[in-house]
């Protein structure tokens, strides 16, 4: 079995990691205005950009493992099709979310409730995936065992 270069994952952590880039000179940007280097100082807005940055950390990597895992699976490409963007968008809303004074509004909502079904979605194929290719190799030994001794 050949396993190719996982080009969807590739493309999507390429645009998570421009985007984690992005809040991450935005969240220095505020820092240096507000000459706070380490925590947020007590400033709420300070303190909801850097976690629009670090919910993206928290989030993108397991994501990206997941999304990489797979797609070298070989199996269920559409969902990965699916998730992949899906995600990104999810994370945008969250994003948006978080820039708003209120942070009790719809895009965050969307944004992080949608994160949690994406991540429910991902890790219930990933665990199924796994399950069944489990068997495979189990059944396959199995069977070797019994034609070979």
């Amino acid at each position: 079995m050949t396993i190719g270069f996982p080009v969807v994952s590739a493309a999507t952590g390429g645009v998570l990691l421009i985007l984690q880039m992005l809040l991450g000179f935005i969240t220095s940007g505020a820092r240096g205005r507000a000459g706070v280097w380490i925590g947020d100082g007590g400033d709420a807005a300070l303190q909801r950009t850097a976690r629009r940055h670090g919910n993206l950390a928290e989030n993108a990597g397991l994501f990206l493992a997941g999304f990489t895992l797979l797609e070298l699976s070989g199996r269920w490409p559409m969902l990965l099709l699916i998730l992949c963007p899906t995600f990104v968008v999810l994370r945008l809303f969250h994003a948006v979310g978080l820039s708003r004074a209120d942070t009790s509004n719809a895009a965050r909502l969307i944004g992080g409730a949608g994160t949690y079904l994406a991540g429910l979605v991902l890790g219930g194929a990933l665990v199924w995936i796994g399950v069944a290719r489990a068997t495979e190799i189990a059944g396959f030994a199995a069977a070797r065992g019994a034609l070979f001794g």
